[in-house]
């Protein structure tokens, strides 16, 4: 059995301080990253009184500092604020933000600060919310490659004013965004101003939930401002289930700029709204997203009964060599392809597990048949959740039974697909 870690108390810190010489160096000279939050083992009052020993492991050739941020007290603040006028030469600085609520908006500012005075950054990390001169300052950094943060609202004139003093295109060098805003149209609006152009990912966090037509507007400012060959990653998402606006669909007009990324690798779209996408879409995507490996749109919230999609519609995507995860929703009403039909000569082996979130089925057994020769190793279907049932407008007792339709479908596929199996390779015998 491994021993325990042992519990690295106050006490601890206060020995090293005592126990180092005056006018001696850091503890640890040859430290290049320092990752506060791996030492701090003991009770949480200790470890607040714990920060103040930071600097016990600091000196100027420290790159990467990560560490969290549990209180907001004078003397934490105080030290964040001389951290870039003693450590300029930081790369990488990671925030992991556990203040209350009511010290948020004070850290917020003093981070905000400290941040502005670091030139270097090529990784920076913090959810809470930065100040308008820091965000732009981030933007004007030329080696910034990782943005982790909360943006503010970007529709007030402080905004503007602030960014007047960005003296080129913003964000040159970043590649990976992990955004968090209250509105979407505040991330549509950084992305207008700034034209990031290396942008390889890009994940979206949203908490109040937008109407279709700002998710419209983000997907043609992506379009416009992004450069077409560098994105493979994108996530756009709210936590709520409920669909907000059920008469607002996301119609295939607004999805297609998406359609402008070559090396599209992987598309997570979870908002509150219904979704109105057919077949061509689908075609579509199989030509525009060559390399995609998973493609999951509304699993939370479903489409609201609004999916114009078919059987044969997932041929086309199923095509797709690298293709791994789908969550969808198709009519499987509609049964386009019957067992008299020569097969699709198109079968995705890496699909064991499929989302099709408020499908509707009515034969299961001929479903099951289609795509036992398409998705031969799918084992599990998930459908038909509580929301998913809601949004679509689907009685309990309905959405229940369509649940059990494609669970039944599961099971069938495993039976189809082995029998296919045995004939294939009795006909290869005979051959």
């Amino acid at each position: 059995m491994a021993n325990a870690i042992p519990e690295t108390g106050v006490d601890v810190f206060r020995a090293l301080s005592s126990s180092k010489p005056t006018l001696a160096g850091p503890l640890c000279p040859n430290l290049h990253t320092l990752i506060w939050s791996s030492l701090l083992m003991g009770p949480d009052d200790e470890v607040s009184e714990i920060f103040e020993y930071l600097r016990l492991f600091l000196r100027p050739n420290v790159r990467h500092l990560e560490f969290p941020l549990n209180d907001a007290d004078l003397t934490r603040m105080s030290i964040i604020l001389s951290l870039p006028y003693d450590y300029p030469g930081l790369t990488a600085l990671e925030i992991d933000d556990y203040v209350d609520d009511g010290d948020k908006k004070y850290a917020g500012g003093v981070i905000s600060d400290a941040v502005c005075q670091w030139n270097q950054l090529e990784l920076f990390s913090w959810s809470g919310y930065l100040s308008y001169r820091a965000l732009v300052h981030l933007a004007g950094l030329t080696k910034l490659q990782t943005m982790i943060v909360s943006i503010p609202d970007l529709s007030i004139a402080d905004w503007q004013t602030h960014l007047s003093t960005l003296q080129a295109p913003g964000f040159c060098a970043l590649r990976k965004a992990v955004i968090y805003c209250d509105h979407i149209l505040s991330y549509a609006s950084l992305i207008d101003i700034t034209s990031p152009r290396k942008l390889d990912s890009i994940s979206l966090t949203v908490r109040n939930p937008p109407e279709a037509a700002a998710m419209g507007h983000l997907f043609q400012t992506l379009h416009t401002r992004c450069s077409h060959t560098t994105l493979t990653q994108f996530t756009v998402q709210n936590y709520r289930c409920s669909h907000t606006h059920p008469f607002d669909p996301i119609d295939e007009e607004m999805f297609r700029p998406l359609l402008a990324f070559p090396n599209m690798a992987e598309v997570l779209i979870n908002i509150p709204l219904a979704c109105r996408l057919s077949n061509s879409v689908l075609r579509d995507i199989s030509t525009s997203w060559p390399r995609l490996r998973s493609l999951c749109i509304n699993a939370r919230g479903g489409w609201a009964g609004q999916s114009q999609i078919t059987l044969t519609g997932l041929i086309p995507l199923l095509s797709l060599p690298q293709l791994q995860e789908l969550s969808i929703a198709i009519n499987a009403t509609v049964v386009d392809h019957t067992l008299n039909m020569p097969p699709t000569g198109v079968f995705n082996t890496k699909i064991c597990d499929l989302n099709l979130a408020d499908s509707v089925i009515q034969n299961e057994h001929a479903v099951a048949a289609f795509l036992s020769d398409i998705l031969p190793n799918v084992r599990r279907i998930d459908s038909w959740f509580y929301n998913v049932a809601r949004n679509a407008s689907v009685s309990p007792a309905d959405a229940e039974k369509y649940n059990a339709r494609w669970n039944t479908v599961a099971a069938l596929i495993v039976t189809f697909a082995a029998v296919r199996e045995q004939e294939r390779k009795a006909t290869r015998k005979c051959e």
